[in-house]
């Protein structure tokens, strides 16, 4: 029986029984086992998406690894019982950013959850064998639906080009400033400053190995910058918060010929003093998803340098998931990553 939870109005869910997946000769049939929540999907499930009134009813999810029931004819590298982590993303292969390698970038990309292209929160799902990759036997999936938001900070780490000895200032302790926080340190880089408005999340953010954190309600961020590097700035800046506060804030915190990088989605246009990014040289990066970096991710895990169970908040069962989503709004500063158990 192929379950899945419907968003069917704004805050309003709704399990059904759904027709099981049909198995493409290069696609593969996936029994799943856990999911992630993201904000993405909480914003979805929230505030519903403007381009797309008639959503409705719609599946969420895409944070997501299981184990394999059936392969394509033309399936070779995986087989039934393997269990996989999900790449979401199914690119065209054809545009000038797919064949460029950019396949992040791909305007005609069917992003599961992303309407209207229906998410994991179901028991069956039929996916790309390309797009699932093996996990070793000491790594569960629930660790391997993780390897999605990992994949985020990993990739914006890789991406920056950070070196062993530079600082680093990550602006927000949700899921994505934590993720980064753990791909940089697993890098080596072993001065990293996290800021963020909240208390629990600064906590967090300590215990899974930042130098110092700062709170930004109780002190001014910049003066705080200045001073613990003697006026100089941090060498990178990772902006994961999504705020238009703390993106105006980079240019501020970076050193001369410093870097920011881009992560978090910032709505709207956000002010930023271009004279000053001028006068320092800043380099500006930005990082959209990732791109072939789950097989770093699931070597981080394997190997040890990267414990990814330990952003996990709370796991929910399958037929709690609007309890779980609900709980990502009202506690928000509590919770950094809920998790729901579809099957075992």
């Amino acid at each position: 029986m192929n379950k899945a939870i419907f968003l069917m109005d704004d805050r309003k869910m709704k399990m059904d029984v759904v027709d099981m997946p049909k198995c493409g000769s290069n696609e593969v049939i996936i029994k799943m086992e856990y999911c992630g929540v993201c904000g993405s999907d909480v914003h979805n499930y929230q505030h519903g998406e403007p381009n797309f009134p008639d959503m409705y009813p719609f599946i969420l999810g895409h944070e997501c690894a299981g184990t394999i029931t059936q392969t394509g004819e033309s399936v070779t590298n995986l087989k039934p019982g393997d269990k996989v982590a999900v790449e979401p993303g199914i690119t065209c292969g054809k545009c000038e950013w797919c064949k460029s390698g950019k396949y992040n970038l791909c305007p005609s990309v069917k992003f599961l959850s992303a309407p209207m292209y229906q998410g994991a929160l179901r028991s069956y799902i039929a996916h790309p064998a390309d797009l699932c990759f093996k996990l070793p036997d000491h790594i569960s999936t629930m660790e391997g639906a993780l390897i999605e938001p990992l994949a985020v900070g990993l990739n914006a780490a890789v991406k920056s080009g950070i070196r062993v000895g530079e600082t680093a200032v990550v602006l927000g302790a949700g899921c994505i400033g934590l993720v980064t926080l753990l791909s940089l340190k697993a890098m080596g880089i072993s001065d990293v400053t996290v800021v963020d408005l909240h208390t629990i999340r600064l906590e967090k953010a300590k215990e899974l190995g930042a130098t110092r954190v700062i709170n930004a309600s109780e002190v001014n961020v910049t003066e705080e910058i200045k001073k613990l590097t003697s006026g100089r700035g941090m060498d990178f800046v990772f902006e994961t918060a999504g705020s238009k506060v703390t993106a105006s804030q980079t240019v501020y915190l970076a050193k001369r010929g410093g870097t920011v990088m881009m992560i978090g989605n910032v709505v709207g246009e956000t002010p930023l003093n271009f004279q000053l990014m001028v006068d320092k040289e800043i380099r500006i990066e930005s990082t959209f998803r990732y791109r072939n970096i789950y097989p770093v991710a699931i070597a981080l895990l394997s190997s040890g340098g990267i414990d990814i169970k330990s952003i996990i908040t709370k796991v929910y069962n399958f037929e709690d998931v609007q309890e779980a989503f609900e709980d990502c709004i009202n506690n928000a500063q509590s919770i950094v990553k809920a998790v729901i158990k579809i099957a075992e």
